[in-house]
């Protein structure tokens, strides 16, 4: 039987150039469940009550457990690595509130939220640390098409801006640093490039840091391929995976380009400020590769 899992999505737009906020718990529901005031759940409270002070602590990346035996967990959080320690701490609070509440007796979850900056958060009763996890997978897709005729220009800005980008985050010289400092920018990284009739194309790429860059190219690299097998015509796609985030849109959101657009002026002026309706976060897919 194929895992499952059970998301709870909050998604919501502010008026004027506020950027649209995605949050997403998985449970999931293939690696078991806990009783009720058990040792384990007792140790996830604990575990994640701390999370936030320990992130910001150790300048955005923390992976460690509580417990021993079947009771034992296992827990990572990690923040962008350009947030604010006050911004940090009060994504990974909210994200650990929020997989408490929603993932109520699940022993393996995780969730990717974002407002001003965007977090991580994990826990499980197995040790994760340093290995790969592409499943579960929780994918969201914006319901508008390119259209047809402007799909190969697209497509080949498009593939010319991320393929380069998973090179570079997979071999940066960070990769080989073990401190704190530069773990939660290791696997990062965030760039954009013009388009004809479209605008910018963001995108937004970042990996675990606890596993290798070979395990980091293939996990973007596999979203990469989800992207083109189920979502190839979309405006923008959201796939979040334990060990990895693949964000791109045609504008601005979570913060993350507020000064990278400086950087590269589009050759075309940029888009208004999308509508409702032009938001990747109003559909999401259960399929899986």
């Amino acid at each position: 039987m194929g895992k499952k899992s059970s998301v709870s999505i909050l998604c919501f737009l502010l008026i004027s150039s506020t950027p649209i906020f995605v949050s997403a718990q998985t449970c999931n529901e293939a690696a078991g469940t806990f009783k009720p005031n058990s040792p384990y759940e007792k140790n996830r409270r604990l575990i994640n009550s701390t999370l936030a002070s320990n992130v910001t602590a150790l300048a955005g990346y923390f992976n460690g457990s509580i417990g021993v035996g079947p009771d034992r967990v296992y827990a990572l959080g990690m923040c962008a690595p350009d947030a604010e320690p006050q911004a940090c701490s009060y994504c990974i609070q909210g994200a650990s509130d929020s997989i408490l509440s929603t993932c109520l007796n699940q022993t393996d979850a995780f969730m990717w939220s974002g407002e001003e900056i965007f977090c991580l958060v994990r826990y499980s009763s197995k040790s994760f640390s340093g290995v790969l996890a592409l499943e579960p997978i929780t994918p969201f897709y914006n319901q508008n098409d390119i259209r047809e005729e402007n799909q190969k220009e697209f497509d080949s800005v498009w593939d010319g801006l991320v393929l380069p980008m998973i090179t570079r985050i997979s071999s940066s010289v960070r990769n080989s640093s073990s401190t704190s400092l530069s773990l939660s920018g290791k696997y990062y990284s965030k760039d954009v490039a013009p388009v004809p009739v479209y605008g910018n194309i963001l995108v937004l790429l970042q990996c675990t840091p606890d596993i290798s860059s070979k395990d980091c190219s293939l996990c973007l690299e596999t979203s990469v391929d989800y992207y083109k097998k189920w979502f190839h015509t979309k405006r923008g796609t959201i796939l979040l995976r334990p060990s990895c985030f693949f964000r791109w849109e045609l504008y601005n959101f979570s913060g993350a380009f507020d000064n990278i657009n400086a950087q590269h002026p589009p050759s075309l002026p940029p888009p208004k400020s999308p509508s409702v309706s032009n938001l990747t976060n109003i559909t999401k897919k259960g399929k899986s590769l």
